[in-house]
């Protein structure tokens, strides 16, 4: 279940227009909740570096109040 954090956190994500870039893993721990709700994906690259992109899902819980 969602939690109030969760939806202050992907309306940030939402209103910056792009997807988060995350280099440091303590960072990612705080998007992994997001990911588990279905509200992002994420994407790997080298050197621990991900990048997390809203769904469609993500869009639909930014946008209720």
């Amino acid at each position: 279940m969602a939690q109030l954090e969760d939806f202050g956190l992907i309306r940030e994500i939402v209103a910056a227009g792009r997807p988060r870039q995350v280099i440091e893993h303590l960072d990612q721990t705080r998007y992994q909740r997001l990911v588990e709700l279905g509200w992002l994906k994420a994407f790997s690259h080298d050197l621990g570096h991900v990048s997390y992109r809203v769904t469609e899902r993500g869009r639909a819980a930014a946008a209720r109040s």
